[in-house]
């Protein structure tokens, strides 16, 4: 038995040495396998905000109404925007990404969009173009992967 180590009892009065968590054999293969899932979400968001900005049509819009979280616990609502493409269409749509503090009904906003995908347009800002979240996701995820790195080379 090591030193320092916590015991944990069984029923039938025998000990057992317990690992850690994180000495466990299947935690850095677990937070490795999470960690690439939200690099590779995080990074899909950044490809797509690229390819949008690159690609995307410039246009104003206003902010027609806001959508509440389904989430009783969450404060964050969508904003629902409505824009005219260069063709003259009239196209509405509920933003993908919700905020604490979105812009309000009436707001004029600055819209970006594909013309070969009206619904998949965006508010010109880094949160709901989806940069600001893919940032976030691909940082999670990378610091996830070094941590299962480290613990597998028992340097944590």
């Amino acid at each position: 038995m090591a030193r320092g180590k916590p015991i944990l009892a069984t029923a039938d009065s025998h000990f057992s040495e317990r690992r850690p968590l994180l000495e466990s054999t299947s935690s850095p293969g677990l937070i490795c396998f999470f960690g690439l899932v939200y690099l590779a979400y995080g990074t899909w968001l950044l490809i797509s905000a690229r390819r949008l900005r690159a690609r995307g049509v410039r246009v104003p819009g206003v902010i027609t109404g806001l959508v509440q979280s389904r989430d009783p616990d969450s404060s964050t609502c969508k904003p629902i925007f409505r824009f005219t493409t260069l063709e003259g269409h009239e196209v509405e749509v509920t933003s993908k990404f919700g905020e604490a503090s979105p812009p309000q009904p009436g707001d004029r906003v600055s819209i970006l969009y594909d013309p070969q995908k009206l619904r998949h347009a965006r508010i010109d800002t880094g949160g709901q173009r989806g940069s600001a979240m893919g940032r976030i996701l691909t940082g999670f995820g990378l610091l996830l992967v070094t941590l299962s790195v480290l613990i597998t080379l028992n340097i944590v």
